[in-house]
């Protein structure tokens, strides 16, 4: 089992490099991975057991699934259920939605408070993640997810929150982070409205940044614009995670040598098969045998009954187990089940 990450003097690490020029480590912050490819935060798959199996196969880092800061603020239950963390082994961390830095510290603090009470799990959180990217017609109508890049001095001041939360929580986290898109629509694409974010994270101390090479008006099935990847790694001083269209070890090859990313953040091609870590890897195959997927299915099933998972993790994946199945078998692979509101 590879070890979970370790805290390391802030300096500038030394990374391997592979021969095709994608690195075979990452660092960031005070984390070290062991890759530089990171499972997505995904609504309705990313449970533990899900995490598990992607970490396995050679994930550097995973996440839950986006949680909203109010509802943590509020203590809402259904809320705190989504901080899945139990499993120390797969390094772990929390996507959060806000708008405000009250209610990002708010939320931050009760997460403390509970870590030290009756949820000790929220102690193997190792990061932070804001989301500003989630187009879902619900988030951008409260002014949240894409809507507030161009709110740049409230975004500041919830970045600074964040960056100094990290100084002074309790907790074990190594990295904190945000998640953009590029805008609203292709006019504030256009016009890079993003960029001036990517700079506002560089300053106020966050450790890395993460772009989603859409806006908010495109489709999954739109092409990733990464020249917007290369924009962002051109301003920043802190490395940059490229996120779209990155479906195997060839497109990483090509993302990297087009943008000069530092990473990569995997959605829909997990969903497709959780084994395109080790290919992405260059250490065996995106599609499992027959004895492989049955075994992980039996695994994860054992680990979700354990662990009283909620039903809709469990759904996504029999399904998805059962079309790698077909697929292992030679027989007609089924559609890929993606959850309505994953915003891959």
């Amino acid at each position: 089992m590879t070890t979970t990450p370790t805290t390391t003097p802030m300096t500038t690490p030394t990374t391997t490099t592979t021969p095709t020029g994608i690195p075979a480590t990452l660092q960031l912050g005070g984390l070290t991975l062991q890759s530089p490819f990171l499972l997505a935060p995904l609504e309705g798959v990313s449970d533990a057991g899900f995490r598990r199996l992607c970490f396995e196969q050679g994930a550097g880092l995973t996440w839950t699934e986006m949680i909203r800061a109010r509802g943590l603020a509020k203590r809402n239950k259904s809320t705190l259920d989504l901080v899945d963390t139990f499993d120390a082994d797969v390094p772990t961390g929390i996507q959060l939605l806000t708008t405000a830095p009250n209610e990002l510290l708010d939320a931050l603090g009760v997460i403390e408070d509970l870590a030290a009470t009756t949820h000790p799990h929220f102690k193997n959180i190792c990061a932070v993640d804001l989301n500003f990217g989630c187009p879902s017609k619900d988030i951008v109508q409260i002014g949240a997810g894409p809507a507030m890049l161009k709110r740049r001095g409230r975004m500041q001041s919830i970045l600074q929150a964040l960056a100094t939360w990290k100084t002074t929580t309790t907790l074990p986290v190594k990295a904190v982070s945000c998640k953009l898109r590029l805008g609203m629509n292709a006019r504030e694409a256009e016009h890079q409205v993003f960029l001036p974010i990517v700079e506002a994270a560089s300053g106020v101390g966050l450790d890395f940044i993460t772009i989603h090479a859409r806006h908010a008006g495109m489709r999954s099935r739109d092409p990733a614009v990464w020249s917007a990847i290369g924009a962002a790694k051109r301003v920043s001083s802190i490395p940059v995670i490229g996120n779209g269209d990155v479906t195997c070890r060839a497109d990483a090859e090509r993302l990297r040598q087009q943008s000069g990313c530092d990473g990569f953040l995997i959605a829909r091609a997990a969903i497709n098969s959780p084994f395109v870590f080790r290919e992405l890897r260059g250490r065996g195959s995106l599609l499992p045998t027959v004895d492989e997927v049955q075994r992980e299915r039996t695994r994860y099933e054992e680990t979700a009954e354990a662990l009283q998972t909620k039903e809709k993790y469990r759904i996504a994946h029999a399904d998805g187990f059962a079309r790698l199945l077909r697929i292992a078998r030679g027989e007609v692979g089924g559609a890929v089940m993606v959850p309505k509101n994953s915003h891959m």
